[in-house]
């Protein structure tokens, strides 16, 4: 692992619900130390072995590595239990009970505080009870959507929500409403209102526990899915690893449109992901980029003609990844198109999209997968994130990637000679181009 993904392995890790500061400090040592100085052990299981017994196994391995003072820097008990689902119980129950005061759950404290968090959303009351209101989210279920909501509800006036650190302000009802949007990006819950915390907003949230009192509220998508393989894809979305959703698209064949669309459908512009999955990293900021695209592929149209009406908005450089990773004539078409756009218009746009965000796109806590290269060390990762560079040099940049003998070579700069050049090229071979053959894609 790289210091960049060591950003990566910590930034939400308040899913953890720890006691005391001493524990979240030795956490993140733990974590920061899996940036720096892991290795990887063998602890990785995924959908595609069809194997969820091996990756049980493989959560009794942490807890015999940690008691071996041999610490499991890139261990996954997430993804695991998301793999094994109800086979992880027993091997999570033990790596739980290890105490975090002292001796291996001490040195392993991430690890074990993940394993109590997994037994919780696997519908264990014993490490359930007492999870902050902000952990709940992570369980996603019909008890946990409420009690967001009632929470909501109940502190919409309360300024002890907002808190001033001098430069800037926090306000938790912010992360409220994003800890709601995290359910509703995993599971399909029909008519949960976009609403804010405002005496409309509030209005909104009350009508709607009030109409769906008595129902069930939330539907997983994987409890919908017969095939063991496709199943487990789906439930890896439920527990936040957003890529699973791109391997559906590449091998559910038929079945893929009827489930993507069983997840709620994306409500607004977000990157897709085809990112390096790291323990204690949830990608809930790239599910809805990363069904759009599944979408698309899959072979729906309304998703395709959102991603390029994207291309004209605050959010074109991310369209343009989501349109090199689909590839193929339509891509290039769309691109060859947005270099029509104005410069200044898109720049623009992306101000205003962008605002006072620390992080904007391309996010540099995201570790990034490449598109066209199996070594994700490689130079393509900038250029297709388009890091650094102008809208035009962006799309011109990627287009060179995406066709066999382009008339302008992969990574060019965005001048008026090498735009013109491509739309020149386009049409007189649209019809006849061959594409370049991307690397084979790994999801898990």
């Amino acid at each position: 692992m790289t210091p960049h993904s060591a950003t990566i392995c910590y930034r939400r890790a308040k899913w953890l619900p720890f006691r005391d500061s001493r524990q979240w400090a030795v956490a993140m040592l733990a974590v920061l130390g899996a940036a720096f100085c892991g290795a990887s052990l063998g602890y990785a299981q995924i959908c595609e072995d069809r194997n969820p017994a091996h990756a049980a196994a493989l959560i009794d391995k942490i807890r015999f590595s940690c008691e071996q003072d041999n610490i499991p820097y890139t261990a996954d008990v997430y993804g695991l239990t998301a793999v094994a689902d109800q086979e992880a119980i027993p091997a999570l129950r033990r790596l739980a009970d290890l105490p975090t005061n002292e001796g291996p759950g001490l040195r392993c404290i991430a690890w074990v505080m993940q394993a109590r968090m997994a037994l919780a959303k696997l519908g264990d009351e014993k490490y359930r009870a007492g999870l902050r209101i902000d952990a709940q989210s992570f369980i996603g279920d019909d008890r946990a959507l409420v009690g967001l909501i009632e929470y909501l509800i109940a502190h919409g006036k309360d300024p002890r929500m907002i808190h001033n650190f001098g430069d800037y302000e926090s306000d938790e009802r912010e992360g409220l409403l994003f800890e709601i949007d995290t359910i509703r990006m995993r599971r399909r819950v029909p008519d949960l209102p976009l609403a804010d915390f405002s005496d409309m907003g509030v209005a909104q949230w009350k009508a709607y526990l009030e109409k769906h009192k008595g129902q069930q509220l939330t539907f997983p998508a994987y409890m919908e899915v017969a095939d063991p393989y496709l199943q487990c894809l789906a439930r890896r979305v439920d527990w936040a690893y957003a890529d699973a959703l791109l391997a559906i698209a590449a091998n559910g064949g038929d079945e893929a449109l009827p489930i993507l669309r069983k997840f709620t459908p994306p409500w607004k512009p977000e990157m897709m992901g085809y990112v390096v999955a790291a323990p204690l990293n949830p990608n809930w900021s790239i599910i809805q980029g990363d069904l759009q695209v599944a979408l698309a592929q899959a072979g729906d149209a309304g998703a395709f003609e959102q991603i390029v009406a994207e291309l004209n908005g605050g959010t074109a450089y991310e369209s343009v990844r989501k349109l090199e990773y689909i590839g193929g004539r339509r891509g290039v078409d769309a691109l060859v198109k947005a270099l029509d756009l104005s410069e200044d218009d898109v720049q623009r746009a992306r101000a205003r999209q962008c605002g006072l965000q620390t992080y904007c796109y391309p996010d540099a806590r995201m570790f990034w997968k490449s598109i066209w290269e199996y070594d994700s060390y490689h130079a393509h990762i900038p250029r297709e994130t388009c890091a650094g560079v102008n809208f035009h040099t962006c799309v011109v940049g990627v287009l060179g990637s995406m066709v066999k003998n382009p008339p302008v070579s992969a990574g060019a700069q965005g001048t008026a000679q090498n735009v013109e050049a491509w739309k020149e090229w386009w049409a007189k071979n649209r019809e006849k181009v061959e594409f370049a053959v991307k690397a084979e894609p790994t999801f898990e």
